[in-house]
């Protein structure tokens, strides 16, 4: 086959999976957070919700990145009518930890790992005054992503102590007992996706009645 053609057939053959994925209500985070992956979810989440309110499920596979960006994601997730499962594979790290607890039903692969630390951020070459001011922002991001963290998991205070001075690493099974996610998925099929997701309705529908 010639090369052009290869390529085509190539493209061709992405965009039938992308679609058929999006059929399925099934969208991804599997690079760093930011703007345009932001775009990109944000865009997914809001078309599919237009469509229909069932199930939409999230496959994180992310080592983090921009805060603002992954709290603009968070935001389209909770203001969704559609209920919304995430589930990390691979590994959650940082903003892309945040995100993945704030799912209506939070799950995980028995292979994956997630991870929590402080914000990184820095101030410099600018006046005082406006330094000052940004340390104030900076440690007020920090608080915002342990708010979150104390909202939707069952972290203790010493082990939020130890994401915001080091990094708390937690693998499938210490997310379950820490409320980080509600299912493990297990390779011998003791988990089924489909009735976990099928759990973000019900949660979402109690939610909306509070």
């Amino acid at each position: 086959m010639p090369k052009k053609r290869r390529r085509v057939s190539q493209m061709l053959r992405k965009i039938d999976i992308e679609q058929e994925l999006l059929r399925k209500r099934e969208l991804f985070i599997f690079r760093d957070i930011c703007s345009g992956s932001a775009l990109n979810i944000i865009e997914e989440i809001k078309t599919l919700d237009n469509i229909s309110n069932k199930p939409i499920t999230i496959w994180i596979n992310s080592g983090g990145g921009s805060v603002n960006d992954g709290y603009a994601i968070i935001d389209a997730m909770r203001m969704a009518r559609s209920p919304i499962a995430t589930i990390i594979t691979g590994e959650a790290c940082s903003m892309g930890g945040i995100i993945s607890v704030a799912g209506d039903v939070r799950l995980m692969t028995e292979n994956s790992v997630w991870m929590a630390h402080d914000l990184a951020g820095g101030v410099w070459g600018d006046y005082t005054t406006k330094v000052i001011d940004r340390v104030k922002y900076l440690a007020g991001e920090q608080k915002r992503g342990e708010t979150i963290l104390r909202s939707f998991t069952k972290l203790s205070e010493a082990e939020l102590k130890q994401s915001r001075h080091g990094e708390l690493w937690l693998f499938p099974d210490d997310c379950l007992e820490k409320g980080i996610v509600d299912s493990v998925i297990r390779l011998n099929g003791q988990v089924s996706i489909s009735k976990d997701v099928q759990k973000a309705t019900k949660k979402k529908k109690k939610r909306r009645t509070k």
